[in-house]
């Protein structure tokens, strides 16, 4: 009795990793680009994001942890809104000036993240802001 026990709880545990495996969406395809890749820090700074291999009609939301460590959907200040085309691709652009002005933004380096409507990372990139 024991022995099946074992072996059905085995069985269990290796189809609950398998199908948790399964589910999901895959990061790998998914990529984010940030142009330009070093910007002066300045009211006016505006950073183009872009990405591929997103699903078709996907909403994209992009996350931003301040240097106070809060992370915020910095959907607000994207123009337009992120969402994936036909071919799993999306453009916009941030408009961080005012994150500047209120000092969220410091010199160094930033990741943002690429979610999906549930907030799951789905791609990051990497963005430095410099002095001018």
């Amino acid at each position: 009795m024991k022995r099946v026990f074992c072996i059905l709880t085995v069985a269990f545990v290796i189809a609950g990793l398998v199908g948790c495996a399964s589910t999901g969406k895959d990061k790998s395809s998914a990529k984010m680009m940030v142009e330009p890749a070093s910007v002066a820090m300045s009211k006016k700074a505006v950073v183009g994001l872009s990405g591929q291999g997103f699903a078709p009609g996907e909403e994209v939301v992009i996350l931003f942890t301040a240097v106070d460590g809060v992370v915020s959907d910095i959907g607000f200040a994207l123009d337009p809104q992120p969402m994936a085309d036909d071919t799993g691709a999306w453009a916009t652009t941030w408009k961080c000036g005012r994150f500047i002005s209120k000092k969220l933004i410091k010199e160094g380096s930033y990741t943002l993240k690429a979610a999906d409507a549930e907030y799951n990372v789905l791609a990051e990139a990497t963005v430095t802001f410099t002095a001018k």
